[in-house]
């Protein structure tokens, strides 16, 4: 099924230039809606919506941790109006409890925790004062709903955004505003790379065989691919998710469960 999304859907994406915010970026065109990339890296954002189809799309610099450049981000979106919210900025640092690095955490939180509460308030605020509606998703994982290895600060901003996905979307119900977040599990992507690098030094493996092991582990052997995961932000940003709010959805490959 092609979904296809309702006319004048404006979608925005934050932090469009990362592997799932591009794909997502591209997933929404290609849906019909008119996207804001938004993203710390400005020129990357606007390289990307410059080929993407359809439009028109547009694309600014953000840093999700400055809470009032947020907030005038929002303003300007809600000129021109805001269907849709995708949160997929994010940072994966990797290091144990006992040799903890306190500010990659603290960065940590800032971007996964901070930055998604930033963008939940202003551009919540824009959307119920339009009266018109509308959807948010947050990008957690699978990370969010268990613990790992030289995962700590990860999983404890992607712990906390659950339940802020599940306060918001009772919050927001009143306004016609649906809040659900996505828990990716292993995604082919660079980031995914880097953090089986760090496991990989620490166990005394390779590179190669972390990420063999990461497919593995899930009942469809493979990773999950980072277009299954922006296909997953449009559904839940269509009427075909109408009644779909305060969810956490899964899109692992079955990890786990073999």
């Amino acid at each position: 099924m092609t979904l296809t999304l309702e006319l004048g859907h404006r979608a925005i994406v934050v932090g469009a230039a990362g592997t799932i915010g591009a794909l997502t970026c591209r997933a929404y065109a290609t849906a019909g809606a008119a996207v804001l990339a938004l993203d710390l890296d400005e020129d990357r954002a606007r390289a990307l919506v410059a080929v993407l189809p359809g439009g028109p799309h547009s694309a600014a610099g953000l840093d999700v941790t400055d809470l009032g450049a947020v907030r005038r981000a929002a303003a300007a979106a809600g000129e021109a109006g805001v269907s849709s919210v995708c949160y997929a900025a994010g940072v994966a640092p990797t290091f144990e409890v006992l040799s903890f690095d306190w500010d990659a955490y603290r960065q940590t939180l800032a971007v996964n925790l901070d930055g998604a509460l930033h963008v939940a308030s202003a551009f919540g605020q824009v959307m119920a004062a339009a009266g018109r509606g509308g959807s948010f998703s947050f990008l957690s994982s699978v990370a969010g709903r268990r613990g790992e290895a030289g995962a700590a600060a990860y999983c404890a901003s992607k712990f906390a955004l659950l339940g802020v996905v599940e306060s918001f979307a009772a919050e927001a119900g009143r306004h016609g505003i649906r809040v659900n977040a996505i828990c990716p599990g292993d995604v082919g992507s660079p980031m995914l790379t880097r953090v089986a690098g760090a496991q990989a030094a620490r166990r005394g493996s390779t590179v190669a065989a972390e990420l063999n092991a990461a497919a593995a582990s899930a009942a469809l052997r493979r990773l999950v691919r980072p277009e299954e995961v922006a296909d997953v932000a449009v559904w839940l940003a269509s009427a075909h998710a109408s009644a779909v709010t305060g969810a956490a959805i899964d899109v692992t490959a079955g990890l786990g469960l073999t």
